[in-house]
């Protein structure tokens, strides 16, 4: 089973993370990509309960718990 990486960062992602998150947060294997240094990350951070599945550098890769 292979995951989805969606680029919150990415021009052709909707212009709101949070909007992409919402629409896409009940599918299964979505991992959602961003920078920490983002403003976006720390209100990700606070609204949701996450699970991270890598950092690389200033890059996070991040899962939304399905029950949180």
């Amino acid at each position: 089973m292979t995951n989805t990486i969606i680029d919150l960062e990415s021009y052709t992602c909707s212009s709101d993370p949070i909007e992409a998150i919402e629409h896409l947060r009940d599918k299964n294997n979505i991992v959602f990509k961003i920078s920490n240094k983002n403003p976006y990350f720390s209100i990700i951070t606070n609204n949701y309960k996450i699970d991270i599945i890598k950092q690389e550098g200033d890059i996070i890769y991040f899962m939304i718990r399905l029950n949180g």
